[in-house]
């Protein structure tokens, strides 16, 4: 089963002019060289992004215990001193299984990638978790903008807060996740509920991230 890792950096006003262009670069030079990585994706923050911060980076391994391993190495902790509080960043991070997915809409392609990242509520009902789950998944058959995505389950994270799900898609461009997406019925009118305050089904946490990158080809993978 793939495990991803996934950080979102935010950089304080103070901190270093073109701290997060450095950081892009570095990561991309560095990022793909870690033990077991599968894919790597790195990128500035597309602009209209709840807490998304100011750079992307999204690491693919083969197993959990490879991308302990890549966390754990002396090259990924060398990494790891560019996104301090001593540089002004600020570090949401993800360990997250690929429970639920789909690669098969999307062969390589440019476009954007767009994680949202939740937590659901501490006491909240198994089945009602699943059920959320279940509505989630209902998404990309219908919403024909999406290519490839997953659904995962957070298994360790830290950052602002705690996190529990990830759920990530591929776009052609940002109009497919604006456009399509955003107003499909299945998004109003099945999956909105659960992160709505004024719905008694409300599971989901206000406090989520919303954001995307531009991909030079797929990573979900």
């Amino acid at each position: 089963m793939i495990f991803n890792l996934l950080s979102v950096i935010g950089f304080s006003p103070d901190a270093a002019e073109g701290a997060a262009d450095r950081l892009v670069a570095l990561l991309a030079e560095k990022g793909v060289a870690l033990p077991g990585v599968k894919s790597a994706a790195v990128g500035r923050t597309l602009p209209r992004a709840l807490n998304g911060g100011d750079v992307m980076w999204r690491l693919a391994f083969g197993s959990e215990q490879q991308c302990w391993d890549a966390y754990a190495s002396k090259a990924f902790q060398e990494i790891m001193v560019a996104m301090t509080p001593a540089q002004g960043a600020t570090v949401d991070w993800m360990v997250y299984r690929a429970d639920h997915f789909d690669v098969s809409r999307s062969q390589g392609q440019t476009g954007l990638w767009r994680c949202l990242c939740i937590a659901v509520d501490d006491g909240t009902p198994a089945p009602q978790i699943r059920q959320f789950e279940r509505d989630l998944l209902e998404m990309p058959g219908p919403v024909q903008s999406i290519r490839n995505w997953t659904l995962g389950a957070v298994v360790a994270s830290g950052g602002r807060r705690r996190w529990t799900h990830v759920w990530e898609q591929e776009f052609v461009d940002v109009s497919g996740l604006e456009g399509e997406y955003m107003v499909h019925p299945v998004h109003w009118g099945l999956v909105d509920g659960w992160f709505d305050p004024e719905c008694p089904q409300r599971i989901v946490d206000p406090m989520l991230i919303h954001a995307a990158m531009d991909i030079s080809g797929a990573v979900i993978v």
